[in-house]
């Protein structure tokens, strides 16, 4: 598991659950403050997401969920 800064729910760090956007395919939509918009598959993505902040190897900092912290 990653080290991490942070973590909490998505609107914690300006995400929006983007409902209207879900897919039958691609999951669960949420928008990155950037506009970027994210799907997850994960059942307990519906209604909210946690995020983790993590710091990389270049000292920049990114957000994953509890999956990509294990990578």
């Amino acid at each position: 598991m990653k080290p991490y800064q942070s973590t909490g729910p998505h609107w914690t760090y300006g995400w929006l659950r983007r409902t209207e956007l879900d897919s039958a395919t691609e999951g669960f939509c949420y928008e990155a403050p950037d506009g970027d918009l994210v799907y997850s598959t994960h059942e307990d993505h519906e209604e909210i997401m946690i995020l983790f902040e993590v710091v990389g190897a270049d000292g920049e900092s990114y957000l994953v969920d509890k999956v990509g912290l294990m990578l």
